[in-house]
């Protein structure tokens, strides 16, 4: 018998993939364990193998189609089935398990029986399993939202439908607007009347002679996420910010030594990892997270590094830092990187990060302040390397002015679980250990 292929959940927050390749055709071959299709998570690119031999009998989806996650995307079976009538079966099949209740039998009539019933029609109804966390987070009454006309495959309610409120979703047929494009002002980011217009002023104003779009593209995806949730971080995170200058003469001394003697090659990024390692273990305080009442504490040093990707910011996440060498920290990042700018980490190599660097000396950019990536207590800047005239003491005693290699840092930090002093002592022990650098090898 043939199987429904559907679109995976390959994430905690995902709602839906964007099917990024085929590597198979209709009527070609595929078995079990063999490439089938990649997918565009919201944060990366990820290859998904086929779970059992046959034969693709029908593909339902084009390559750069958004899909919900659970959603039928392909059939496989045996020559000569039939894929309309695998995919109806696959859908009742579903539709049947989802409407299943695992209670006792009750008499029709009685309480329990209406409840059941009740609970059976909630299920039917089609929605993403965002839209579903979301109603059931709010309480909402489901009835109401089956009359809601969704926008997700198949009609599906989306999550966007449900935070539309009625006068919203009524007027946005007739003023053109798509709410799948439309970002909400309201509490829990609900679509109101005044963002409706907001979107038709806006459709207007690309209309305008002299105005000419050169590209559109779709606000979802990776790109989306990250404007979320940076935009939540800035809302509800209180950020506070502590600046130093480094002298990097002699980092940059100690790194090329390295280089130079060709067993391994590291990076500045390298040492920076170290460097807040080492300062998240001398400041435990720092290595910390919010968790909704509570505040953890963490053993482990997980340090991130945000790195552009080809679909935007993703942060790879070297485990246990604390534990390991200034070498298999430089040959991890060394495999992470590539793969992170090409979109291809898996989940759980850009997930559970205690703190994160991000590092744009590279850029020639000689100051930034970075936002909070939540629910982490702190993010360090690190600006490029530039040379400055700096007041120096000499051994006389005397002070002068030389050009010396200078890196601006700057601590962005939760003021909620970090306070004032210890971001600035956190600050200082970053600078101390990069001006001498051989601190990071001990």
């Amino acid at each position: 018998m043939g199987k429904v292929v559907i679109m995976p959940k390959l994430g905690y927050t995902q709602d839906e993939g964007e099917l990024i390749e085929w590597y198979k055709a209709e009527g070609e071959t595929v078995r079990k364990g063999e490439a089938f299709f990649e997918v565009q998570t919201d944060k990366t690119v990820i290859r998904v193998d086929a779970t059992e031999d046959g034969t693709v009998l029908k593909l339902l989806a084009e390559p750069g189609t958004m899909m919900p996650v659970f959603t039928p995307i392909a059939v496989v079976g045996q020559p000569g089935e039939n894929p309309e009538e695998i995919l109806r079966s696959g859908q009742a099949e579903g539709a049947s398990a989802s409407a299943a209740v695992s209670a006792p039998s009750t008499e029709p009539g009685s309480s329990a029986a209406a409840a059941e019933d009740s609970e059976a029609e909630d299920k039917t109804i089609r929605m993403t399993p965002r839209a579903r966390r979301f109603a059931a987070e709010q309480q909402l009454d489901l009835k109401e939202i089956a009359g809601i006309k969704g926008t997700g495959y198949e009609g599906g309610i989306t999550e966007r439908d449900i935070k539309a409120s009625p006068l919203a979703r009524k007027m946005a047929p007739d003023l053109g607007v798509d709410l799948r494009a439309v970002q909400g002002s309201g509490v829990q980011g609900k679509i109101r009347k005044a963002d409706v217009l907001r979107a038709a002023a806006a459709a207007a104003a690309q209309e305008k002679p002299g105005l000419r779009i050169a590209e559109e593209t779709p606000y979802r995806g990776t790109r989306r996420v990250i404007g979320e949730r940076l935009s939540g971080s800035k809302r509800e995170v209180p950020h506070a910010y502590f600046s130093d200058s480094v002298d990097t003469g002699k980092l940059t001394a100690l790194r090329s030594l390295i280089n130079e003697e060709g067993e391994y090659r590291v990076s500045i990024s390298d040492l920076l990892i170290v460097a807040a390692a080492k300062a998240l273990r001398r400041y435990p305080g720092m290595n910390v997270s919010l968790q909704g009442d509570r505040i953890l504490r963490y053993e482990s040093i997980n340090i991130g590094t945000a790195v552009a990707g080809k679909a935007g910011l993703i942060v790879p996440v070297v485990k246990n830092v604390q534990d390991k060498t200034l070498r298999q920290i430089a040959a991890e990042t060394r495999e992470l990187f590539p793969r992170a700018q090409k979109g291809q980490l898996r989940p759980e190599e850009y997930s559970g990060g205690t703190f994160t660097v991000s590092n744009l000396g590279m850029t020639g950019i000689e100051d930034f302040c970075a936002i909070v990536n939540p629910p982490e207590a702190g993010i360090l800047a690190v600006s490029a390397i530039r040379k400055k005239p700096v007041v120096v003491t000499g051994e006389d005693g005397e002070d002068r002015i030389e050009i010396r290699p200078m890196m601006n840092i700057r601590l962005s930090a939760d003021h909620r679980l970090v306070d004032g002093l210890l971001a600035a002592q956190f600050v200082h022990e970053i600078r101390r250990l990069l001006e001498e650098p051989t601190l990071l090898l001990l």
